[in-house]
């Protein structure tokens, strides 16, 4: 099987925190915690923050952090830092740097009014944020793909994560207008990508894999293996086991023909490089090890 390192994963529990994007949302305004995880054994997880309120935003690295006695697969932490503050975030960035499991910000981008991440202060933001050694988590809708590309091309400085390949219109499978701006983005070589997140963009009444395909293949077409991660966005794309492995699956066929380190880098390769995560060591390496 494919993957060694989950890029994307949530947990959440509203009797601990507040998330007000629960509210309403069937299936999800509930506990999800890391024992239900539908991960392959040994699979390591990068969390990435799920939109609590952003006052609670270093409460829920602590939380999360605290879950590691019965996580041991946690490899990183994605924490909320509001860059639009420009240099002020410094204060937040430095909080989270103190906590040894963060690797990454992120700010959520989707739904935010035009220009949002060009202006003089979000930029400033985002500067401070690579300036601390963190990479920053793009959540865009793809209407939003090329103003994303002129925030790359303004932060050289930021290694950025470009999350669920850009929230594509799978449902519509409408291809065209999407590949132009992530055409654009991929000029950009502080990007990388998660494929990730196709399950919240697919029509529900139809089975994801002939859905996504198209986007997958053109991800990995457009960014090349070593600028791609796999994620599952648990639980929001997906909950349960057999959907994760379907995920799997579909991946999987999308790199049909793929070489064994293109596979590497996005079961695992990226994320590492990206997040800093200790390599998983294989049988190969273990043998050179005893030489």
């Amino acid at each position: 099987m494919l993957q060694s390192v989950d890029s994307h994963v949530h947990v959440w529990d509203p009797a601990v925190l507040s998330y007000d994007w629960l509210t309403g949302v069937p299936g999800l305004n509930r506990a999800f915690l890391p024992h239900q995880l539908p991960h392959m054994p040994g699979t390591r997880a990068v969390f990435v923050q799920a939109d609590c309120r952003d006052d609670q935003a270093l409460k829920e690295v602590d939380w999360v952090a605290s879950l590691g006695d019965t996580w041991p697969e946690l490899a990183a932490v994605v924490a909320f830092a509001p860059i639009h503050r420009g240099d002020a975030v410094s204060r937040d960035l430095a909080e989270l740097r103190q906590r040894p499991l963060v690797r990454g910000v992120r700010q959520l981008f989707q739904d935010r009014e035009a220009g949002f991440m060009l202006t003089a202060e979000t930029l400033a933001g985002a500067r401070q944020a690579g300036r601390a050694g963190f990479t920053f988590d793009a959540c865009v809708r793809s209407s939003q793909l090329s103003e994303l590309a002129a925030f790359a091309a303004r932060v050289p400085e930021l290694d950025i994560v470009l999350d669920h390949m850009g929230k594509p219109p799978i449902a519509a499978g409408e291809l065209s207008e999407w590949s132009s701006a992530m055409r654009g983005l991929a000029k950009q070589s502080n990007v990388v990508v998660k494929i990730s997140g196709a399950g919240a963009e697919a029509d529900p009444t139809r089975p994801v894999a002939p859905q996504a395909l198209p986007f997958i293949r053109e991800t990995l077409n457009l960014f090349g293996a070593g600028r791609c991660m796999i994620g599952s966005d648990w639980p929001v794309s997906l909950t349960e086991p057999a959907e994760y492995q379907d995920w799997i699956a579909t991946v999987e066929q999308a790199m049909a023909g793929a070489s064994a380190s293109e596979l590497e880098s996005v079961a695992q390769g990226t994320a590492v490089r990206v997040y800093r995560l200790e390599a998983v060591r294989g049988p190969a390496n273990q043998e050179e090890e005893k030489d």
